[in-house]
């Protein structure tokens, strides 16, 4: 079991620390202990990183709380919260029964990355103490930002690196319900936490005058630091709050029953099924949630060179390079790639047995209607050293009003499709070809584009 022990990192300027945040932690699990490590304890305690800690400390705060947080989780157990994050539901126990957990950062806007701010583990944890050591080995780790070399990015490839089966990574809902980039979770699972982004969004100077709501958010600001409640001083001061009667939080409100629809009265259950899928990205911009997506990642995009039609001003492939961390591409028409050579930086690829680098996702956007035999395509992308795969199709679904019609004087069917594709597909369908031909787990599926169905899939552990 991982202990009730709750720790929260801040260094910098403790007048600013956000004890209204931490205070929310305290209030709702009154049965953990509440740590919080500071400016004094950096100097008082004898670390691993010490090293690297002090050149981190002139760049970014973060970076130096992301290194302690390896080393206070590996001395003590326990759970490193953000700072900067509201709790909004008693942790459960349940949380506590393994011997490590996390959560990804978001599946939709981050897919693949695992976030490194609510991370709990027993004592002596073999993978915290290798990651530990490997930035111990690093010649330097200000070379680059701090989420990359000591925090989300360098705990991401460790997972990777060392399969570290045992951890146990949630969903992203439990504690960043909604992302810096604006996707935000809309469902019924349950949210333990509000993620405030101080660092990203630049909010530490105000963050710890705000007040907040029963779910996390900013309701009103104090005028000024003195009107605002004064942060703790002693390491006393937060175990007393810890430890004080909590008040029972309000009940929630009961969840109106599933509606049904007249389909399903009228056939047999065996053939009518049902499949889970949102519309929260299905008026934006197909470019700009692919960017989103793609931002900061490892990249091979799959049916990159828009054959037949290679035009550098649509195309999507150009449209990714600036964003991605590394954008490589595979095309079965190898004469479109010669097009789409001169534009690129990235790898170009033929044959999918050339293919032998890792790839945090893997984009095959409007390929798969095209393919003669799917199960052999899903498993040739299956076999590629990749984490995530994010796949859309066209949706028989949203186009069935504008793209088929049928002429009964002529007893014609008419239908408005690209000439090459071998199919549709409905939420149904695609799912289930996912689950037939694959082993990875659905992470979530949206209507996209008001023509195409959104999947995001990875592999399984």
């Amino acid at each position: 079991m991982i202990p009730k022990t709750l720790h929260f990192i801040w260094i910098g300027d403790e007048a600013k620390r956000p004890d209204n945040c931490i205070q929310t932690w305290a209030t709702l699990n009154p049965d953990y202990q509440i740590k919080i490590w500071g400016n004094a304890t950096l100097g008082q305690h004898k670390w691993l990183n010490a090293r690297h800690m002090d050149a981190m400390l002139d760049r970014e705060f973060n970076g130096v709380a992301d290194m302690m947080r390896w080393e206070i989780l590996y001395r003590e157990g326990g759970i490193v919260v953000d700072a900067d994050s509201i709790c909004i539901r008693p942790l459960d126990d349940a949380l506590l029964d393994c011997e490590a957990f996390a959560c990804w950062e978001s599946e939709i806007a981050r897919p693949g990355l695992i976030a490194a701010g609510y991370f709990g583990c027993q004592a002596k944890n073999p993978f915290v103490h290798q990651i530990m050591q490997d930035i111990h080995q690093e010649p330097s780790v200000v070379h680059d930002l701090a989420w990359k070399t000591v925090g989300p990015q360098r705990l991401t490839e460790s997972y990777r690196r060392y399969q570290y089966h045992p951890l146990r990574i949630l969903p992203s809902h439990y504690f960043i319900p909604e992302h810096f980039t604006g996707v935000k979770y809309s469902g019924p699972g349950p949210v333990y936490a509000n993620q405030m982004w101080g660092s990203t969004k630049n909010t530490y100077q105000s963050l710890h005058l705000q007040q907040f709501d029963a779910d996390g958010n900013i309701v009103a600001q104090a005028g000024t630091a003195e009107t605002a409640p004064p942060p703790a001083q002693q390491q006393a001061a937060q175990e007393e709050a810890a430890s004080a009667p909590t008040p029972a939080p309000a009940q929630p409100q009961a969840q109106p029953a599933p509606s049904r629809s007249p389909l399903e009265a009228a056939h047999d259950p065996y053939f009518v099924q049902r499949v889970p899928i949102s519309t929260d990205i299905m008026n934006l911009s197909r470019v700009d949630v692919f960017r989103k997506l793609c931002a900061g990642q490892r990249v091979l995009h799959i049916g990159c060179a828009d054959w037949p039609i290679t035009d550098p001003k649509t195309s999507l492939h150009l449209a990714l390079e600036s964003v991605c961390a590394k954008l490589d591409g595979f095309d079965i028409h190898a004469e479109a790639l010669e097009a789409l050579a001169p534009y690129t930086c990235g790898k170009l690829f033929s044959r999918f047995e050339d293919i032998v680098d890792q790839y945090d996702i893997v984009l095959v956007p409007e390929v798969m209607e095209h393919v003669p035999n799917t199960g052999e395509f899903l498993a040739q992308l299956n076999a590629l050293d990749a984490a995530s795969y994010a796949i859309t199709v066209p949706d028989a679904f949203q186009c069935r009003g504008r793209h088929f019609d049928y002429l009964h004087d002529s007893q014609t069917f008419v239908e408005v499709v690209h000439p090459d594709h071998n199919c549709w597909y409905t939420p149904y369908t695609f799912a289930n070809t996912i689950k037939k031909y694959t082993p990875w787990a659905i992470d979530g599926m949206w209507f996209f584009n008001s023509i195409s169905l959104f999947m995001l899939a990875s592999k399984r552990h």
